[in-house]
């Protein structure tokens, strides 16, 4: 090159999958070696409150970018662009707003932590599980969903409440819903924290998690079969 520049050095021998030697300590180890494989999720379609709340931040839905993954090396990965923090999609461009959750760390591992709010000033140890909420109602034993919810995937912090409380179930049961009268679905969980993004098939979404949950508490990672939909 003229002008006295030195031509710049490309290296021409580069690892495809990287050149890490370290071995990985926890949940986050690789399946196979320098290889992550996902399972990939729809998102669950906006409803009209979504829609409005979306307006008022001068944004639209956007499903295209977001996305959630369930991942062989024990986590879950998503991009939640439709969450509240997203504003002016509409005349500019947005962060995205990703997250990777491995389940030996918070919020699926069993590690001291507050009661969810208004218990915060108790203190329980506990392993958290992913759920299915059953968003309709009873009325008159007739399961009723007005607002055409449907079912939403929510992380239950407990099955069994704990102190001061540990006689009493984190579950929906009959003393909740008048004997399935009028109420509350029984077995929703009554103490839990929402999902985000939500998948649009909320059932086997939650199976797929428990299965690499599951395997993660067993030491191994999940197989393909397991983290399908």
């Amino acid at each position: 090159i003229g002008g006295g520049m030195e031509t710049s050095q490309i290296p021409l021998n580069i690892p495809a999958g990287g050149d890490r030697q370290t071995p990985y300590d926890g949940a986050h180890k690789f399946k196979n070696p320098n290889v992550i494989s996902v399972s990939s999720w729809e998102l669950e379609e906006p409803g009209m409150c979504e829609k409005c709340c979306l307006a008022l931040r001068c944004s639209c839905w956007d499903k295209t970018r977001g996305y959630i993954y369930i991942r062989d090396n024990n986590s879950i990965e998503a991009n939640d662009v439709n969450g509240a923090t997203q504003c002016c999609s509409l005349c500019c461009v947005t962060n995205d707003q990703i997250y990777v959750h491995y389940f030996d760390r918070n919020p699926y591992s069993a590690t001291c932590k507050p009661w969810p709010i208004p218990c915060c000033c108790f203190c329980y140890t506990d392993v958290p599980q992913i759920e299915v909420l059953d968003m309709a109602t009873l009325c008159c034993f007739i399961k009723c969903d007005p607002c055409c919810l449907g079912k939403r995937v929510v992380i239950m912090p407990f099955e069994q409440c704990p102190p001061p409380l540990c006689c009493c179930s984190n579950r929906v049961g009959c003393c909740d819903n008048n004997c399935g009268c009028c109420g509350p679905v029984t077995g929703n969980p009554k103490l839990f924290s929402m999902f985000a993004p939500q998948p649009k098939n909320a059932a086997a979404f939650v199976q797929a998690a428990k299965n690499a949950l599951l395997a993660s508490v067993r030491g191994s990672a999940p197989s393909g079969s397991e983290m399908e939909r």
